[in-house]
C-alpha cells in the first residue's frame, strides 16, 4: 500500500512564521489545536497554526480504493493543494500515464500518474476539480474506459466548509466553499509557532532497580493491571535531573496497544506524583517511550492493527513538565497511514 510522504502534508504550509513566539518552559494549560471532525466519507484535521488537511475516502463498499488529500496552510495567501493516492496496485498505469479525472462519469481534467501511484494536481487544476466536485457524488480516475479508483464526495462540502471556518476565510475571496466579497486582507495572520525549551540532558547513572512504594500506589490508584504479561513487563527508570526520576510502569495491554503510567519521583522529599503530560491528565500514554538523550517522550495509539487510524503525541521535558510538541490524528480507518498534524511546536 503506498504511503503519502509526510512532506506532502507540509508542502503548502508557509515557510515563515511570526518573529515573536511564545516560549514554554513550564506547565501550561492544554494547548490550542484545531478540530478533528468527520463528515460521511471525509475527515478534517487542523492544527494550532490553522494548517488544515481534509481527506476524502472511497465508499466503504468500493472495490477500487483511493484517498484524496487536500492541504491548505493557515497563512492568508496559502493556496490549496490536492493529491490523490491510488491504494491498489495498478500495473496498467505506471508513472507518466495520462489519466482522466471524472465527476459522476463526466471527465473534467487530464492528469498524470506520478510516483507511488499518486496523482498531484496543479494550482489551476485544483480549482477546476473543486468546482466540479461540489455537486457531485463520485470522483474517479480513469484510463480510457477503465475506472482505476474512486473517491466518494459525500461529506466533501461540509469538510471544506469547516476548513474555511477554521482558517477564518468564510465570507472572503480566499474561501473554498463559503466564498464572499471580503478581500484577502480580511483573513487574519497565522498564529505564532510555540517554542518549547527542553531541560538539559543528565547522566543516566545511579538509577534504582525497583520503583518505590509511592509509584506502586499510584499505579494501583490508576487501576493498572501490573500482574498481566505486558510487552514492557518491567518498570523502567530514567533520570530527569539530579533529584528527579521518571518511572514508566506497564499499565495494560491489548492486541497492538500497550499502555504505560508515567510517574515522577522527587528524591528531595517531594514524593511520587503523576507525570504532567500536557493533555493527558492521568499520566498514561499508549505505545510510549522516553528518550533521555533528547528529553522527548513519544506515544501513538492505533485504532486498529494496520495503523491506518488513531492518534500520536510527543512531549518534551522542560524541567517542570512534559510540554506537548506535536500531535497527529486520523479518526477514520480507511487506509491513511500518514496521520495529519493537529498540533506542532518548535523544540529547542
Amino acid at each position: 500500500m503506498p504511503r503519502l510522504r509526510t512532506t506532502l502534508l507540509h508542502a503548502f504550509m508557509p515557510a515563515v512564521f511570526a518573529l515573536l513566539t511564545p516560549v514554554v518552559g513550564q506547565a501550561r494549560a492544554a494547548p490550542p489545536s484545531g478540530p478533528v471532525n468527520s463528515f460521511k466519507d471525509w475527515t478534517v484535521v487542523c492544527d494550532n497554526l490553522r494548517n488544515c488537511e481534509a481527506d476524502g475516502f472511497s465508499a466503504e463498499d468500493a472495490d477500487k480504493v483511493a484517498i484524496l488529500v487536500l492541504t491548505r496552510g493557515g497563512a492568508p495567501d496559502a493556496t490549496a493543494g490536492v493529491a490523490i493516492m491510488v491504494m491498489d496496485d495498478i500495473t496498467g498505469a505506471p508513472s507518466g500515464t495520462p489519466l482522466a479525472l471524472a465527476v459522476d462519469d463526466r471527465p473534467i481534467l487530464t492528469v498524470t500518474m506520478g510516483d507511488e501511484q499518486t496523482v498531484t494536481l496543479s494550482g489551476n487544476q485544483v480549482g477546476v476539480l473543486l468546482r466540479a466536485a461540489r455537486n457531485g457524488a463520485v470522483l474517479s480516475l480513469r484510463l480510457k474506459d477503465q475506472e482505476l479508483a474512486s473517491v466518494s464526495l459525500a461529506g466533501m462540502v461540509a469538510a471544506l466548509r469547516l476548513v474555511d471556518d477554521q482558517q477564518s476565510r468564510a465570507g472572503t475571496v480566499t474561501a473554498i466553499i463559503a466564498k464572499g466579497g471580503a478581500p484577502l486582507s480580511a483573513v487574519p495572520h497565522q498564529p505564532a509557532l510555540p517554542v518549547i525549551r527542553r531541560a538539559p540532558a543528565v547522566a543516566q547513572t545511579g538509577l534504582p532497580d525497583k520503583p518505590p512504594a509511592g509509584v506502586k500506589a499510584l499505579a494501583a490508584k490508576t487501576e493498572c493491571d501490573t500482574d498481566q504479561d505486558l510487552a514492557a513487563s518491567e518498570p523502567q527508570a530514567h533520570r530527569l535531573s539530579a533529584d528527579k526520576v521518571l518511572w514508566q510502569v506497564p499499565c495494560w495491554s491489548g492486541a497492538y496497544n500497550f499502555s504505560s503510567l508515567f510517574v515522577i519521583v522527587d528524591n528531595r522529599g517531594g514524593g511520587a506524583r503523576i507525570a504532567p503530560l500536557e493533555g493527558a491528565d492521568d499520566g498514561t500514554a499508549v505505545n510510549a517511550a522516553y528518550d533521555p538523550q533528547t528529553r522527548l517522550l513519544g506515544a501513538y495509539n492505533k485504532g486498529r492493527g494496520v495503523g491506518d487510524c488513531g492518534d500520536s503525541s510527543e512531549w518534551a521535558w522542560t524541567g517542570q513538565a512534559f510540554a506537548l510538541t506535536r500531535a497527529a490524528s486520523m479518526p477514520i480507518c480507511r487506509g491513511q497511514s500518514d496521520w495529519p498534524t493537529s498540533f506542532q511546536a518548535k523544540v529547542e
